[in-house]
């Protein structure tokens, strides 16, 4: 019963957020220069002809009377029709939100089995020479890779290890050109896996490790920072303290010091996937990796205002769900939270 208390006073401020979020996509869009029906209809079509398209597209009358339409179009899931692909917005989002969902969730989760656990080892007590390499790799890395531009990175990664070495495949996408896969759910990993289509899965593998290497060094150091902050202090605490006066065993410790550092961790990495949904962009493009990221730039190019408008609803509708899916998560890794839930 606490945990649906907890859930319902989450989920009140979802309908709110949702509806501000409705309101400066149709403000925003509205004081951008230009005509989208025009941009739909072409240059050939007649003023009454662009004249229909404007009131299919809820572009004429009051503005309340705009956002009324828009608002109907939106809970009935039309999100408008792209000029550029001649496809409806939601069916191009729909196939290419799969891609971007599995390069974040591939390159978060190597983070956080991998990279974390090896930061907080890096800082446990003890001595070790293995300790003090990872130790000092680690603060390298640290200072490091912020300086990078994800971009770039990619580029000289693919200078170097398909240019020159020729090790890995050309970045055209998901798979190499001459080798598909069954569509699932969207995600070649899965797919290729689910259909036992082995070459595809290989061949995915190889595509997916520049783009996940450049996110998990680019953007991963924010994750492990905060987590390596977070246990430093934690470490420095009356409890641990207390802990090590009793004479608790270091594994036990360690636990402690790890549990800590969830909620942080947790928070971060929440933060990290709402912005790479719209920030892996460059990456995306470097790579010809197919993602909602790479419709965004599409659609910025070619002036797609509807297509802007749903990549950027469909974005903050992932955050928002993200951040109920924290709440969530805070609730049952952090005992202090339940009891005043």
């Amino acid at each position: 019963m606490k945990f649906l208390k907890y859930l319902g006073k989450r989920i009140v401020y979802v309908v709110p957020q949702f509806l501000g979020v409705l309101v400066v996509i149709f403000t925003l869009v509205r004081l951008v220069p230009g005509d989208p029906a025009r941009l739909m209809a072409g240059t050939l079509v007649s003023p009454e002809g662009v004249e229909i398209i404007r009131k299919k597209m809820g572009l004429t009358g009051p503005i309340y009377q705009q956002f009324w339409v828009y608002l109907k179009n939106v809970f009935h899931g039309d999100f408008g029709k792209s000029w550029y692909t001649g496809n409806e917005v939601i069916k191009d989002i729909a196939s290419r939100l799969p891609a971007t969902l599995e390069l974040i969730v591939i390159s978060l989760t190597i983070t956080l089995l991998i990279l974390l656990p090896i930061a907080l080892k890096s800082i446990a007590e003890g001595k070790g020479v293995v300790k003090n390499i990872a130790g000092k790799s680690l603060f390298f890395y640290g200072l490091t890779a912020g300086c990078f531009p994800d971009f770039w990175l990619g580029l000289i990664l693919i200078l170097v290890f398909f240019s020159k070495l020729g090790w890995l495949p050309a970045p055209v996408g998901q798979l190499p050109i001459g080798i598909s896969t069954t569509k699932i759910t969207g995600m070649v990993l899965l797919d290729s896996l689910v259909t036992a289509n082995w070459p595809a899965f290989i061949a995915h593998i190889k595509m997916l490790i520049l783009p996940v290497f450049v996110l998990i060094f680019v953007y991963g150091s924010g994750i492990m920072k905060v987590s390596l902050v977070s246990a430093t202090s934690i470490q420095k605490s009356d409890y641990i303290n207390f802990a090590k006066v009793c004479a608790l065993p270091p594994k036990q410790i360690s636990n402690y010091v790890k549990r800590g550092t969830y909620p942080a961790t947790v928070t971060m990495t929440a933060l990290m996937f709402g912005f790479l949904i719209g920030g892996a962009v460059l990456v995306e493009n470097v790579f010809s990796w197919g993602g909602i990221g790479q419709y965004a730039v599409q659609s910025v190019t070619n002036t797609d205002y509807t297509a802007i408008q749903g990549v950027v609803l469909i974005a903050a509708v992932i955050n928002i769900v993200i951040y109920v899916l924290v709440d969530i998560i805070y609730f049952l890794v952090d005992p202090r939270i339940e009891k005043l839930g």
